[in-house]
Order: C-alpha cells, then structure tokens, then sequence
C-alpha cells in the first residue's frame, strides 16, 4: 500500500481541549484508492479513521489525482475550521452532499430519489423522534459503517431495491470475519438493519426484507460488570466515603435506585429528589427509553441525602459535577467509570466489577429481602416482565429453594 503523503498531523483548540488530527491524504493500493483522515474522538479516546471511497472506481492517472486533491483540500478547510465529522445529525446524507458540492463545484444535490445515501438519511431523521440521543448515534455509527462498506464494494450505484439478501449476507461476514465483531454488536447491526428495510418496506421501497438465514457471531469476549462480594463493596465504600462523598453518593444512588449510571445517574438535578414523598424523578430527556418515571427511594438513600445537606442547593442544580458539590454543569460521560476504576485499581479489587456493579448488586439485594420480580421490575424500570427474568437469569442465575437446600444423605459424616 502506497500513501501519498498530502497529509500532516496538527492541532487546533477546540471548547479548550487540544484535538488531534490527521488531515486527509490519498492512499493507493492494488484493491482501490480513497481519500483517508483521522479524529480524536473523546468517546472512545482514540484516534478514529474515516475514508471517502466515493468516485475513484473508474479514475486512473491525473483524474484520480485532481480528484483526490478536490477532497483533500475540501475537507482539510472543514477540519481546520474545528468541524468533526460526528458535528452532522445527519452525517451519511450530508456526506453525500459533501461529496457532490466537492465533485461538481457548487453543483446541486443528486436528485435520484432511490439513491442509498438519502434514504438512510430519510430513514435516520424518521428514527431520531422515536429514540433517545445515545441510541440515535448509535444507529447513525453502523449504517455509516454499512454505507462505507456499500461503497467500498461498489455496491453505492445500486438502489434499495437492489440489495439483495446476498449483499446483507456478505455484509455480516464480513462484520464477523474481518473485523471480528462479538455477537452482541453483530446482533445490534441486525437489530438496526431490520429496522431500516422495514421502514424501506413501509414506504413500499422493497417488497420484502433482505434479512434471511443471516450468519451468528460467537461470543468472544464477556465485558459485563458482575455484581460485588459484600466484603468487596464494603471496602470499596469504607475508602470512597472518606475521599471522594460525591463518588460515594453517585454508588448509592445507583444501588438503592436501580437506575442506569449514564443520563438517568448523571443528570439528575436537586429539583428530581423528592425527600418527603421518598421518590426521584427520572424525566423524558435522561430515561432511557425516553418516558419518564418515579422510583421509589429506600429509608436508607434518605438518610444519606438528609446527611450530606445536598438538597439545600437551588433545584436547577446538578446533583453531581466535577466540582464535587451541586452546580449546574454535570459530570461528562466517563466520569464516574473513570473514578471508579481509579479506586479498584488502588483497593486491588477483581476487574470484572464495574460502576454498573453497584445496579447489579442492588437488584440482587432486594431480591435477597424478599421483594417479588414485580417489585424488581418496577425498580429497574423495566416495561416487560421478561426483560426482568433475562436480567435475573443473567445476572444471578436461576433462584430456587430446593436447589439450594439440596443435601444428600450420603453427605453426612464428610460434611
């Protein structure tokens, strides 16, 4: 592979945070030619790598070399200018436009109403009113990467109506194969998938779905937290309750309320914690199926409340900020896996415990208490009750009494 070094490495400030990119440059190979550039995504704290295929297949020579320089310098001008390509709600469809005005000087839009690009598109802005934020990225991230693979394929000329159920089979090999995806991503770019030729089916695009006798991936790896051992989690909370409170109260919040650790956790505001009717609110924008709710809070998490005197700060507040006491900028994405992993670290506890634990570990409680799965399932907030029974199989197996007074007689006198 040759790389034609048009590219360099600079920085720009950014919301005053140093960004590291790589500018766009051409890279040559014997599969094809495309224009690649990278971007510090503070998501996945990493350098991530885009590629624009679209218009090499059939150029050669001095054409492929104009055609390059077009994007190059179309591209390097935005990135300069602090643009990211996650900046876009509709990232794919404006890529397309993108391309053309780059193409075509200040040409139009492509008016083929069939055309790959704008019915993702079409489909992406139908899909944004119906899920929340994080899910909405994430189905723009893998028909991105759909796309990308459509194109590299040359497969960006067909219609909707022409990607058959071949093409998707290929596409999950290669999901599974090449980039060796664990099953529960290749099962959500099924998930999303389907949904897409659905709706193409509603609009009467397709006459039926693409989606058959597509390939399994195995699982290869197993990232989930797993609940704490009562001597672990009481360590852990004897050491943060003495160094970091708001670290602390963020872990009690999620064990007594069962609530999730990223929005519902994070962006919980004074004005959500009701301390005389014993409730926290959970609104539309946080929850993460986008309806709200109330969970009930345990004589225990008031007292830790009353104790620390958080609820005398103004209701707008944020319950937790980086500052450490209620303000009204929230803690970022990361922060409390982050301070949690520092402390793990440092206790020398087992890395398969997560800040999700203390969910775990919660649920696992209350049905130690005695609490019936209805009771669990309205704590999780969960909206089926078969959702509560794959969480307790998962998380703690199968609970029965016979099973765990089994004693055979042939046991006695040995133990």
């Amino acid at each position: 592979m040759t790389v034609l070094a048009w590219g360099r490495t600079f920085q720009v400030r950014m919301k005053k945070r140093e960004i590291d990119v790589r500018l766009p440059y051409l890279v040559s190979s014997a599969s094809g030619s495309f224009v690649e550039y990278r971007c510090f995504c503070h998501a996945t704290n990493k350098l991530e790598r885009f590629r624009i295929y679209k218009g090499f297949t059939k150029l050669a020579g001095v054409q492929l070399q104009d055609h390059a320089k077009k994007l190059i310098a179309y591209y390097s001008k935005k990135l300069q200018a602090g643009w990211r390509p996650w900046d876009d709600e509709n990232v794919i469809y404006q890529d397309e436009i993108e391309y053309n005005a780059v193409a075509k000087g200040f040409g139009n839009k492509k008016n083929d109403s069939n055309h790959l690009r704008r019915w993702i598109s079409d489909f992406l802005n139908f899909k944004k009113s119906e899920v929340a934020k994080k899910t909405f990225q994430d189905y723009t991230s893998k028909l991105r990467q759909f796309t990308l693979w459509l194109e590299k394929n040359k497969y960006d000329d067909l219609l909707i109506a022409d990607i058959t159920n071949d093409i998707i089979i290929k596409f999950f090999n290669y999901l599974i194969q090449t980039r060796q995806l664990d099953k529960a991503t290749v099962k959500k770019y099924r998930q999303v998938l389907y949904a897409m030729f659905a709706y193409f089916q509603t609009k009467k695009l397709i006459k039926e779905l693409p989606m058959n006798n597509l390939p399994k991936a195995i699982k290869r790896k197993d990232v989930a937290a797993r609940p704490f051992f009562d001597k672990h989690i009481k360590k852990y909370l004897e050491c943060v309750s003495k160094e970091d409170p708001q670290l602390f109260l963020a872990s009690m919040f999620q064990f007594f309320l069962l609530c999730r650790p990223g929005q519902e956790l994070r962006l919980l505001k004074i004005q959500d914690v009701d301390i005389q009717r014993q409730t926290v609110y959970i609104n539309t924008v946080s929850a993460k199926k986008s309806e709200s709710r109330r969970i009930a809070m345990p004589n225990a998490l008031v007292e830790i409340c009353e104790a620390c005197n958080l609820l005398k700060a103004p209701g707008h507040f944020y319950l937790f900020t980086k500052e450490g006491v209620p303000g009204e900028i929230p803690v970022g994405k990361n922060y409390f896996n982050n301070h949690f992993r520092a402390f793990r670290i440092k206790l020398g506890l087992p890395d398969t415990y997560k800040f999700y634990s203390f969910k775990h570990t919660g649920a696992g409680k209350l049905m130690e208490s005695g609490a019936t799965l209805a009771e669990l399932m309205n704590q999780l907030g969960h909206t089926r009750f078969e959702s509560t029974i794959h969480y307790v199989r998962r998380h703690f197996g199968e609970r029965s009494e016979k099973v765990m007074n089994l004693r055979p007689e042939f046991l006695k006198g040995i133990i």
